[in-house]
């Protein structure tokens, strides 16, 4: 039975992140200083790690991020629409505290089971997964036995995540996730067994005094 390495990172910090800002799959954003940091201390983190392919969402965030944690691998970035964050439809872009209604409601429809809701303009959490899911069961089928890096998105991750450990998608709130932090996972055949999710350690010396933003 073959087993495929799947190391996966959220992307850098970006401007919309630290200010608060829902950035979802209509914003492309660059990283900023922070998160290139950030990016920098996940290549540090898989230094001693034999990455045979790296792969990463279309937008710039997660595309720099993994640029930047493989510049020393010598591998070819394979980027992918499929992996973009939700579309969060007419909220992206808006200050968070200016749309404390609408995440409510999204969170409330979500955690009561109905992950096919959307607001207007925007994907379900079911339309996501169906996306991103198809995509990387066909990475992992091309690369059986290797070991894979990924740089991803915050609700992204928290979708994929609760797929593979048998939460549903009504509880992937439960999926912690920051800026920079890493997760592993061991896939067998249709099995995913988890190593480690939202691993920072490796962020310890550049992450800044005060509270971390998850959005």
């Amino acid at each position: 039975m073959s087993q495929t390495n799947l190391f996966i990172a959220r992307h850098g910090q970006t401007e919309y992140n630290r200010t608060q800002r829902i950035q979802g799959r209509g914003i492309d954003e660059p990283l900023n200083e922070l998160g290139r940091l950030q990016a920098k201390a996940v290549g540090k983190a898989l230094q001693e790690i034999h990455i045979d392919a790296v792969f990463s969402s279309s937008l710039k965030r997660a595309v720099q991020t993994a640029v930047i944690a493989t510049s020393a691998m010598n591998l070819p970035l394979q980027s992918y629409s499929s992996l973009d964050e939700m579309d969060f439809g007419l909220i992206e872009g808006h200050p968070m505290a200016d749309i404390t209604d609408e995440i409510e409601l999204l969170h409330n429809r979500w955690k009561g089971g109905d992950t096919h809701f959307a607001l207007e303009g925007g994907e379900s959490p079911q339309a996501v997964l169906k996306r991103a899911l198809s995509q990387i069961e066909k990475i992992v089928q091309e690369h059986r036995g290797q070991t894979i890096f990924m740089a991803l998105h915050g609700r992204l991750i928290r979708i994929l995540m609760a797929h593979w450990m048998g939460y549903g998608l009504a509880d992937m709130h439960r999926i912690d996730h920051q800026n920079g932090a890493l997760y592993h996972l061991c896939l067998k055949d249709e099995k995913a067994e988890v190593v480690y999710m939202n691993k920072t350690d490796h962020l310890s010396d550049i992450i800044p005094a005060g509270p971390q933003l998850s959005k």
